[in-house]
């Protein structure tokens, strides 16, 4: 699962970029630059869709990693109950 926990820190420092970058564009599109606003802007929006990409896949990672615990669990109780039924005859 440290993948999904590395995923999430990279999806929240490509975040904080665009943000960066959307202050950027403000500050140029005050200055009279709209062309490298306009820039400034797109790389922002493929940031943000970058980070997103990111925090799902580590949803999908967290995802299958609570779904195979469950399945453990759901084992280990198995396990136990035969147990039971072993110690009680």
């Amino acid at each position: 699962m440290p993948e999904a926990g590395e995923a999430v820190k990279e999806a929240i420092a490509i975040e904080a970029e665009a943000v960066e970058g959307v202050e950027a564009a403000q500050a140029e599109q005050q200055r009279g630059q709209p062309a490298v606003s306009l820039g400034l802007l797109i790389e922002a929006v493929k940031k943000e869709r970058d980070s997103l990409d990111l925090l799902e896949q580590a949803i999908g990672t967290l995802s299958q990693s609570l779904d195979d615990r469950r399945h453990a669990l759901e084992q280990q109780e198995e396990i136990l109950n035969e147990l039971i039924d072993t110690l009680k005859s």
